[in-house]
C-alpha cells in the first residue's frame, strides 16, 4: 500500500482535500436515486455523523468532501449496529511477536474510538470466544501486505470481524510500531464496514503506500460518519424502530449531488457540464478510464469556476498529483507550475518536493523539503511529506530529530 477544533490535527494535503475534494467522487450508478426527507431534529442523536435533523447542504458537503461514493459503489454497505458499541475486541497476545506488536493494536482501536468522538467504541477482552472483532499475528503468503481482513457473514448478519497481521516484513524483519499503526488503522477501518478506497494518499483508507499513514483524516471520519448514518444491508443486530428511522439511504445520500454521470455512464463526451459537481464527476470517471487529458480538460473547467487564487491553485495541485499517479511526469510538472503560479501556499510550495519524491529522487525532496521548513517551520505539508520520507527510508534518527524540532510548530501530532 502506497501513497470540532479536534479536526485542526488533520494532514498534509486536508486543505487540498477539503477544498477539491470532490475531485475524488465515485458515483454507484446501480443505485435508484431517491429524494430523501430532510425532518426536524428529533430525540434520537449522534455524536459523531449525520442524521435527518440536518440540512440537505450539510449532507451534501460532507459527501463531497469524504469518500463515502468509493464505499457505497463497493457493494452492500456492511457495518456495525451502534447499539452494540463498545465492540468486544480480542488481540492476541503471541510469544512469537515482540512484546509490543499486542500494544500497537490495541493503541489503533483507540485512534479510532477517539478520533470518532465515541460512534464507535471498544471493549478489549482475553479471549477469542465471543469477541466481535480478532486479530492475530501469523505469517501468511502474502507478504507485500502487513495485515488483511475479512468479515465473517451469515445471511444478512455479521458474525465476527477476523485482522491478520504477518509477524515479519517482506524481507523477516519485525514490522516497526508505525508500520503495524498505520496497517492496524487501515485494516480497522476496513473492519468498521470503510470497504470502499479514497483517493487521498494521506488518508488511512488509501489503498497503496498506507503503511506510514498514522493520523486518521476529517475525510476519514466524514466517510465513517456516513457509513453509520445509512441503513446497513448487513449488519450484527436488528436496528432498533428509533433509529431507523433517523437513517438514510445510500441513495438518498448520493441524490444530494444531482450528478448525472455514473461508472455506468457509456460516452462522458456527450454529458454537456454545467455546475463544478458535474465537471468533477466527469473529471473523476475520466481518471478513472485512464483518460488523463480529458480529466485534466475537465478539472482546468473547476478551476475556472472557482473564485479565488486559494482554490484554483489546489485544483491544477490535484491534476499534478493525477498525472504523477499516472506517471506522465512532464504534465505533473507542467500543472504544479501553474498550481504554483496561480497562488504560491504551504500546499503548492511542497509540489516540486512531492515530485521528487514521486520520481524516486528522495534525496532532492529532502532539501527542499528542509529548505522550506527552515523558511516557515509551520508549514504542516512540508513536515508531513518529510516524516513520511524519513519513514521510507527507515532513518529514524533523522524522523526523531524532525519531529522534535517541528512537530509543534507544524502543528502535527506525530
Amino acid at each position: 500500500m502506497r501513497f470540532s477544533e479536534k479536526m485542526k490535527k488533520i494532514v498534509i494535503c486536508t486543505i487540498l482535500v477539503a477544498a477539491g475534494a470532490a475531485v475524488l467522487m465515485n458515483i454507484d450508478s446501480k443505485v435508484e436515486v431517491q429524494t430523501p426527507e430532510f425532518l426536524l431534529k428529533s430525540s434520537y442523536a449522534i455524536t459523531l455523523g449525520y442524521d435527518r435533523s440536518m440540512s440537505e447542504k450539510t449532507i451534501k458537503a460532507a459527501v463531497i468532501d469524504s469518500y463515502f461514493r468509493s464505499v457505497a459503489s463497493s457493494g452492500k454497505i456492511i457495518r456495525w449496529n451502534k447499539a452494540s458499541m463498545p465492540l468486544k475486541v480480542y488481540v492476541q497476545d503471541s510469544a512469537d511477536v515482540p512484546g509490543y506488536y499486542r500494544e500497537v493494536v490495541m493503541s489503533a482501536y483507540k485512534a479510532w474510538q477517539r478520533a470518532s468522538e465515541g460512534l464507535v467504541s471498544f471493549e478489549f477482552v482475553e479471549s477469542p470466544s465471543g469477541a466481535d472483532m480478532k486479530c492475530y499475528f501469523k505469517n501468511t503468503d502474502n507478504k507485500k501486505s502487513i495485515g488483511a481482513h475479512a468479515f465473517t457473514i451469515s445471511g444478512d448478519k455479521i458474525t465476527d470481524s477476523t485482522i491478520i497481521f504477518n509477524k515479519t516484513d517482506e524481507k523477516s524483519h519485525s514490522l516497526d510500531s508505525k508500520q503495524l499503526f498505520s496497517s492496524a488503522l487501515q485494516e480497522i477501518g476496513h473492519s468498521l464496514g470503510l470497504t470502499g478506497k479514497s483517493k487521498s494518499i494521506y488518508d488511512v483508507m488509501y489503498p497503496i503506500g498506507t503503511k506510514f499513514n498514522t493520523e486518521i483524516t476529517q475525510r476519514d471520519l466524514k466517510t465513517l460518519g456516513l457509513l453509520y448514518s445509512v441503513v446497513p444491508d448487513v449488519t450484527n443486530a436488528p436496528l432498533a424502530n428509533s433509529e431507523r428511522s433517523q437513517l438514510f439511504t445510500v441513495s438518498e445520500i448520493l441524490s444530494t449531488l444531482n450528478v448525472p454521470v455514473t461508472n455506468e455512464t457509456k460516452n462522458l463526451d456527450e454529458i454537456v457540464a454545467g455546475d463544478i459537481a458535474t465537471h468533477l464527476a466527469l473529471a473523476e470517471q475520466y481518471r478513472r478510464r485512464a483518460e488523463y487529458d480529458k480529466a485534466a480538460r475537465e478539472y482546468q473547467a473547476v478551476a475556472q469556476l472557482k473564485t479565488d487564487s486559494r482554490s484554483k491553485s489546489e485544483v491544477y495541485y490535484e491534476i499534478a498529483v493525477m498525472f504523477l499517479d499516472a506517471e506522465e511526469y512532464g504534465n505533473a510538472k507542467a500543472s504544479a507550475e501553474i498550481a504554483m503560479g496561480t497562488d504560491m501556499n504551504d500546499l503548492t510550495e511542497t509540489l516540486p518536493a512531492l515530485i521528487d519524491y514521486y520520481t524516486k529522487r528522495s534525496t532532492s525532496a529532502v532539501e527542499r523539503l528542509e529548505s522550506i521548513l527552515k523558511q516557515n517551520p509551520y508549514n504542516k505539508h512540508a513536515y508531513k511529506l518529510l516524516c513520511k520520507i524519513y519513514r521510507d527510508k527507515h532513518h529514524e534518527n533523522l524522523l526523531n530529530a524532525t519531529i522534535r524540532k517541528y512537530a509543534k510548530t507544524a502543528g502535527v501530532e506525530d
